[in-house]
């Protein structure tokens, strides 16, 4: 090494001895720091502000402070750690997916901006929470944290804001006739009392219900169209109109034929599952029928 640099080198090292040395020194809390985060943390106590008080007792139990503040302060964080509460939120949204980018305020303060599974540690108290995730509707819940009780869990819900929801599109006649004979409504939330079996006879018997009806208007349509065809000639049609007519009755009694297939198989399958469900309430037995208003249940439950 070049004995022209070695003036330069150690005035560098000196400068960063003294820089480094005042940081690591000032980092050190002073007897009076010590002493003042001892006081704080009593006070914070008191008023059950018990993450304050954990965060002033770590100040005053540094290994600068006096041998007795310091001893009591360490002694006094076992002490507050375990009485501090921690929560564990379980965030979903209404399909039952879990969500993490959940932001969380308490009392208008931010907790956390993610959710991570983790336990949090809540003062002690009565607490709103606020949570926030993107395209969900905010939800604001109360709870009363008690002291010492660890990683109780709380299960939050969103629902999908409305403007992220689409517009379903509106299908024509004849998908909506498909669909009506292939897929079956989605089950209704379960009333009380009864059980998941009587909720599906419900269900079928309101298809066949309504199968039954829709097949009377197709049935009433197509023996309009046939008046109408035999009108225009009763034999041999030599006319397009004629021929159109006779085909608009056809079509319109198969649909209806179709339907009405569908509407007996509904309230066959309805009275099937209904009486064989098992009771699961109080009262009289449950009266099921087929009148010409359509299906009707008495009884009590």
């Amino acid at each position: 090494m070049n004995s022209k640099h070695l003036p330069f080198i150690a005035t560098l090292v000196l400068v960063n001895s003294v820089f480094l040395g005042g940081r690591a020194k000032a980092a050190d809390p002073t007897t009076a720091d010590c002493l003042a985060a001892s006081d704080a943390s009593l006070k914070a106590g008191n008023e059950h502000k018990l993450r304050a008080e954990r965060g002033q007792l770590l100040i005053c139990a540094a290994t600068s402070c006096p041998a007795d503040i310091r001893n009591e302060c360490l002694r006094r964080v076992d002490e507050v750690n375990a009485a501090i509460p921690t929560v564990i939120f379980e965030t979903k949204d209404a399909a039952g997916n879990d969500l993490s980018a959940v932001k969380v305020t308490i009392d208008g303060e931010l907790l956390v901006d993610r959710l991570e599974g983790t336990a949090l540690s809540i003062d002690p108290g009565e607490h709103t929470f606020l949570f926030e995730a993107s395209g969900m509707v905010p939800v604001t819940k109360q709870f009363v944290i008690r002291e010492a009780q660890k990683d109780r869990r709380e299960a939050i819900t969103f629902s999908m804001a409305t403007g992220a929801l689409s517009a379903a599109p509106v299908p024509s006649t004849a998908q909506a006739i498909q669909s009506f004979a292939t897929i079956a409504p989605a089950a209704p939330e379960p009333a009380h009392r009864l059980g998941a079996q009587k909720i599906v006879a419900l269900v079928a018997g309101g298809i066949g219900v309504v199968g039954l009806g829709v097949g009377s208007a197709f049935g009433l349509i197509a023996s309009s169209k046939k008046n109408d065809a035999q009108a225009v000639c009763p034999g041999q049609c030599p006319t397009a109109a004629g021929v159109s007519d006779w085909s608009d009755a056809k079509s319109a009694g198969n649909v209806s034929t179709a339907l009405f297939i569908v509407g007996g198989v509904g309230l066959a399958g309805a009275a099937v599952l209904w009486f064989t469900a098992p009771s699961t309430s109080r009262g009289s037995g449950p009266q099921f029928g087929v009148s010409p208003s359509g299906l009707q249940l008495r009884g009590t439950w």
